[in-house]
């Protein structure tokens, strides 16, 4: 069973993370904060509504992460169980931290990989744009939920490590809701903020934080994923 701390923990490092999304998602939520015929109330309603379809795709995606997984790792204890799970999380998170820093390149390709999906998903965006309605932007949201992102591979394997379908998808729905400050913000000032996350120094700052928080969670015997 997960502990409540482990969804806080996902939530947490979306926050922190999510200076990475402003340059992969910048320009979809360019696209909703720069329509002419919007309102201020439309534009956010409009974000509001790509974010909820993107959190949603990250939520099933966890579900079928952690439906794979509870297949695969049911032979294993729960002992077993707990230290992979601390272990896989971990190593993840330090991979995505190294990749901030601009040391290591393992998740580039993982998000290589995810572009075979991408290829055949992303023709499907066009043909919602320009964003007209709610509905539409709700729709583009669920289709960019499966942007290949090394942010997002890394909170995926804590759902792959939860070994359980409905935990699998409540941990990326949590990594999500942490994502969502930067990015509804990014619809109110998505140039200067762009420029603001794509500092050097705020790169290697959160970086820098999130191999701190690995390591942490390697060497502290309370750093499990379960109980």
């Amino acid at each position: 069973m997960l502990t409540q701390s482990t969804y806080f923990i996902a939530f947490t490092f979306g926050l922190l993370g999510s200076t990475h999304c402003v340059p992969m998602c910048g320009g979809i939520v360019g696209i909703l904060s720069q329509q002419t015929n919007s309102s201020s109330y439309q534009t956010v309603t409009k974000t509001l509504s790509y974010n909820a379809g993107r959190i949603l795709s990250y939520s099933f995606i966890g579900f079928l992460a952690g439906s794979i997984s509870h297949v695969a790792l049911s032979p294993m204890d729960t002992a077993a169980l707990m230290l992979f799970s601390k272990y896989l999380t971990s190593i993840f998170m330090l991979a995505f931290g190294f990749y901030l820093l601009g040391w290591l390149n393992f998740l580039s390709y993982l998000e290589r990989f995810g572009q075979r999906l991408w290829k055949r998903l992303s023709p499907l965006s066009r043909q919602l744009l320009p964003i007209q309605h709610k509905r539409d932007a709700f729709l583009l949201g669920i289709i960019w939920g499966w942007l290949p992102c090394g942010l997002v591979y890394s909170a995926l394997a804590w759902s792959l490590a939860s070994a359980h379908p409905l935990n699998g998808a409540l941990i990326m729905l949590s990594f999500g809701l942490g994502t969502l400050p930067m990015l509804m913000t990014m619809g109110i000032a998505s140039e200067k903020l762009t420029q603001f996350t794509r500092s050097l120094l705020i790169r290697r700052s959160v970086g820098g934080l999130i191999i701190i928080f690995a390591v942490f969670k390697l060497i502290n015997p309370m750093g499990m994923s379960m109980q």
